[in-house]
């Protein structure tokens, strides 16, 4: 006659709930106590040994205060706490209860938690984008053959000893031309990348990388496109050649972290929108130093100092927009957005009388700067530009920009809000993604520098997007009243999750 056992709270709750699993003949005995499952393969003895005890202690511990639903709970702690399929879940705390609470993904308007494994995925796209440009600039410089070459038109016969259907032939085509291209000389060259100085949302997340070639001065632009989610292409921005600014050709000293290059719009491969502006002008935003050092050493170009008259422009503009965030601080954000909407207006205006006129009395206005400041940076805009110049780079100029570690975050926010770069973004998007701080709507007429949510909900109440000026416009404020980068990032790090 079997001797009447005592059966543990654990095994009752078993049998009530799995009837069906004690009768698998996979489900053993551990210590003639604990039934446990066998998923294929038998645990050794030594883990049997090492475990049994644990989970018995653990189960005498919990059995007086547990009911059917916690020893539940139980058993699924101890199955994972042994099976090692189960590593990859988050570690319980210390109480062993089963309840995981979610932890806040961001401190509002602090640091966020790094993610070293993603910074280090988006650093080796980045790296490959590059090289894929670099091979196919390669390519396309290296693949046009000798006999095309513009210099075989320099024939050493008399053009006027031959009829002009005959003046080149196979005969005067030469093997090699003085400035045939190699891969050994198209190798001095010093890589950069770019970013186009506009309000258009499409124009400003465009990914250009450029290459300055030392053998002949000479620079070329490539655009990185996708085409959908695993098609990409290079492709040619600017046409290889030597381009002039201010009278004199571009040198390799002139390609520095925030200089502005600046070249005209009749370039075949420009964009029908970037042609019909009166100039293209594109900001550095990342150069190597230290091939650009080792390039000028191997050259022996001097350096470049800058004329009394470029220094005197420069301690001006520095003079005037220090002044002025001095004078912003508390209201940058709103300023600057009035500031967009009356620049968006301007823009409408085609007489440029009228313009400067509409712009220096919208600049007083807001920024409070003299009739004596405001033609000092129009002057200097203009004498840069050359004449060839847009209201918002007389803007830029009295209040200044973020610096371009700040703008690479900016436009990585935009481009994840407005993946198809259209120029707007669309409200219910945003909504969906901001991870900031959620005030009232009332806020925006309370608050000096409204909540963002406020903003873009006053912004988008007609159409129900907001365009990429504005979304600038705002940032370009809050760039303002935080003087710290580091802050500044790790702000849009959090709102955004970045």
């Amino acid at each position: 006659m079997k001797a009447n056992v005592k059966s543990s709270p654990l095994q009752k709750s078993v049998q009530q709930h799995f009837p069906i699993l004690l009768k698998n003949p996979a489900i053993k005995t551990v210590s003639g106590d604990l039934t446990a499952m066998s998923w294929g393969s038998p645990a050794s003895t030594q883990s049997k040994q090492c475990f049994a005890p644990e989970m018995k202690d653990s189960v005498e511990k919990q059995a007086p205060a547990v009911d059917n639903r916690e020893s539940l709970e139980l058993s699924y702690r101890v199955q994972t706490e042994r099976s090692p399929l189960y590593s990859h879940k988050p570690n319980l705390d210390s109480s062993h209860t089963y309840k995981i609470t979610a932890q806040p993904c961001y401190n509002q308007f602090n640091t966020v938690r790094p993610n070293s494994k993603m910074r280090d995925a988006e650093e080796l796209t980045e790296d490959r984008k590059l090289q894929a440009v670099i091979e196919q600039v390669m390519v396309d410089q290296l693949s046009r053959a000798v006999i095309s070459d513009p210099e075989q038109n320099a024939v050493s016969v008399s053009p006027t000893s031959v009829p002009p259907r005959y003046r080149r032939t196979l005969h005067h085509t030469k093997v090699k031309t003085p400035m045939s291209l190699t891969e050994n000389v198209l190798s001095n060259k010093l890589c950069f990348q770019a970013r186009i100085l506009s309000r258009c949302g499409r124009e400003a997340c465009r990914k250009l990388i450029g290459f300055f070639f030392t053998c002949d001065q000479t620079l070329t632009v490539y655009e990185y496109r996708n085409f959908g989610k695993n098609r990409w292409n290079a492709l040619p921005f600017i046409t290889r050649g030597v381009y002039w600014n201010r009278g004199r050709p571009y040198r390799l000293q002139d390609i520095s972290q925030g200089a502005e290059l600046r070249f005209c719009t009749d370039g075949p491969h420009l964009p029908q929108s970037l042609r019909q502006q009166l100039c293209l002008t594109l900001r550095v935003t990342d150069v190597d130093d230290t091939v650009k050092g080792a390039l000028l050493t191997q050259s022996g170009e001097t350096l470049h100092h800058l004329s009394e008259e470029e220094i005197n422009d420069r301690n001006t503009l520095k003079e005037i927009q220090g002044a002025v965030r001095d004078r912003l601080k508390g209201h940058a954000v709103r300023t600057l957005i009035i500031l967009g909407r009356d620049l968006q207006n301007l823009h409408l205006k085609s007489d440029g009388i009228q313009l400067k006129e509409l712009l220096g009395r919208s600049l007083m206005e807001q920024l409070c700067l003299t009739q004596q400041d405001f033609e000092a940076v129009w002057r200097i805009v203009s004498r840069r530009a050359e004449g060839r110049m847009h209201p918002a780079d007389v803007m830029r100029a009295v209040t200044g920009e973020m610096s371009e570690n700040r703008k690479a975050i900016f436009l990585k926010v935009y481009v994840k809000l407005d993946p198809n770069k259209t120029g707007f973004i669309i409200l219910s998007d945003i909504e969906k993604f901001y991870r900031g701080k959620r005030e009232s709507d009332a806020a925006l007429e309370a608050d000096p520098n409204p909540d963002f949510l406020a903003f873009v909900r006053e912004a988008g109440k007609v159409t129900k997007t907001v365009s990429y000026a504005e979304f600038e416009d705002y940032y370009e404020g809050l760039s303002l009243e935080i003087p710290d980068d580091e802050e500044y990032i790790n702000n849009l790090r959090a709102m955004w999750s970045i």
